[in-house]
């Protein structure tokens, strides 16, 4: 069964890079694009800005051509590398798929703009209006991780959270 789940991510993941890689045009031509808002009707908030990723490091860390080290806000997903964790190589490899180097964002910060390390603590959108943060966490590759004053989107980051635990996906079956 956790075989036939791990294949079926696996596809699910290869699928969604295709599709991004498919929708996005060459990296410099965003990179130079002018600071903008957010579209109004987009499902971006109003008060995003835009942002090129520039490297995934795992499921919650990403880097962003600007210099910035994000720390993706109310989520916590598993451990790669020295200390791996059930479920981070997934993790890291779906948040590889839903954000492509040279991939275009909307970033939203919260009351509390960096944490003790120095990092942009930040919602990530793409282009379409889809809350990255909140996508690892529907599809089980995250867990909540939240720390007042930063509680925005608060009932959104459980309730997906609750959805993907009720439904066996991802980490909660995997681990």
């Amino acid at each position: 069964m956790k075989k036939t789940i791990g294949i079926a991510l696996i596809l699910v993941v290869f699928a969604v890079v295709f599709w991004f890689t498919q929708r996005t045009g060459p990296a410099d031509s965003i990179a130079s694009a002018p600071e903008a808002s957010a579209p109004a009707t987009s499902g971006i908030p109003a008060d995003a800005t835009e942002a090129v990723v520039e490297y995934v490091h795992d499921g919650d860390t990403i880097f962003l051509t600007d210099g910035r080290k994000v720390r993706m806000l109310g989520i916590n997903t598993p451990e790669i590398g020295d200390n791996a964790e059930c479920y981070g190589d997934e993790a890291t490899a779906l948040t590889r798929a839903l954000l492509p180097e040279g991939t275009h964002v909307w970033v939203q910060h919260d009351l509390e703009p960096l944490d003790q390390y120095g990092r942009s603590l930040l919602f990530v959108y793409t282009d379409d209006g889809t809350n990255v943060n909140l996508e690892l966490l529907r599809e089980g590759a995250a867990e909540v991780e939240m720390y007042k004053p930063n509680v925005l989107l608060r009932d959104e980051v459980y309730a997906a959270e609750d959805a993907a635990r009720n439904a066996d996906l991802g980490l909660w079956a995997a681990c």
